[in-house]
């Protein structure tokens, strides 16, 4: 039987992580309980769930904050990151809202905060999250300063402060026309975080989830034809001795599918981890 402690992770100290991302319904409401996607995440083989605002927000009672961390602690779970939408341009309603948003991090034991602003301010909330125990990191995205793998350098020197990091996103690196796979030595020393979705390229008459530069991109399966080359991502992070978590971030699926897509994604991506490095360099999907 496997132990209470390896349960969740990928080899002794990798965390698989689940998003609410993937049971959001258009950044408003989740179509799931808390406890329901606990049960869902525990039961795919999750160690851990990364919650939104939809799932908790820094205006959440105490109250609240107790009942969500003893529902994610009775499945067996950790809160890995939390997503600080709706952040301020400039001024001390910035500064309070990471403030805010610090204490909701310690309420929940959670370490890590996904947030995005402008490098001198990031190198202040660095500094500040530090003293509390929580690393601030942005993702890869198209239309950012880290939609390519020189800019996500670039911005990371700007801000110049270890407690600040990445959130390794694959899908919009290659929406961006980048090397994901040649780029993830340079950026491994700073990722906090490896994200999943995949993507393909929208084909004939197919709606596209996302268009970027013209060309349409739909969601698929993480082992489906022209999506990612996920065993080439995972034989470089192990290569590369990553050992963060990985979380899937899944998002613009059908209500009846969220749940499949969960399991799926978890089967293939410990699938693909188990295998040593050699092997997932020469596997086809």
């Amino acid at each position: 039987m496997v132990g209470e402690s390896s349960r969740g992770r990928l080899g002794s100290h990798v965390l698989l992580a689940l998003s609410g991302f993937l049971f959001e319904e258009r950044y408003r409401a989740q179509s799931v309980s808390l406890a329901r996607f606990c049960r869902i995440a525990r039961s795919a083989g999750y160690g851990g769930v990364e919650l939104r605002r939809t799932q908790i927000a820094p205006d959440a009672s105490p109250a609240r904050r107790r009942e969500l961390l003893d529902i994610v602690r009775g499945e067996g779970l950790t809160v890995t990151c939390l997503t600080a939408r709706g952040l301020p341009d400039r001024g001390d309603e910035r500064d309070a809202f990471l403030d805010r948003y610090l204490e909701l991090c310690a309420d929940l034991e959670c370490r890590l905060l996904k947030i995005s602003s402008d490098p001198a301010w990031l190198r202040e909330a660095a500094k500040r999250a530090q003293a509390h125990g929580v690393a601030l990191a942005g993702n890869n995205h198209v239309g950012t300063d880290l939609q390519t793998a020189s800019g996500t350098r670039r911005m990371l020197a700007q801000v110049g402060h270890p407690n600040y990091g990445l959130l390794y996103d694959s899908a919009h690196l290659r929406m961006a026309g980048e090397d994901y796979v040649d780029c993830i030595p340079s950026l491994l020393p700073h990722t906090r975080n490896v994200l999943v979705h995949s993507f393909r390229h929208a084909v004939g008459a197919e709606p596209p989830f996302l268009v970027h530069d013209g060309q349409g991109w739909v969601n698929a399966l993480p082992d489906a034809a022209g999506v990612q080359d996920w065993p080439a991502i995972l034989s470089a992070c192990r290569r590369h001795g990553y050992d963060g978590p990985i979380t899937v971030i899944e998002s613009g699926w059908s209500a009846a599918r969220r749940e499949t897509v969960a399991r799926h994604n978890a089967d293939c991506i410990r699938r693909w981890w188990d295998r040593s490095p050699q092997q997932l360099r020469g596997c086809a999907r």
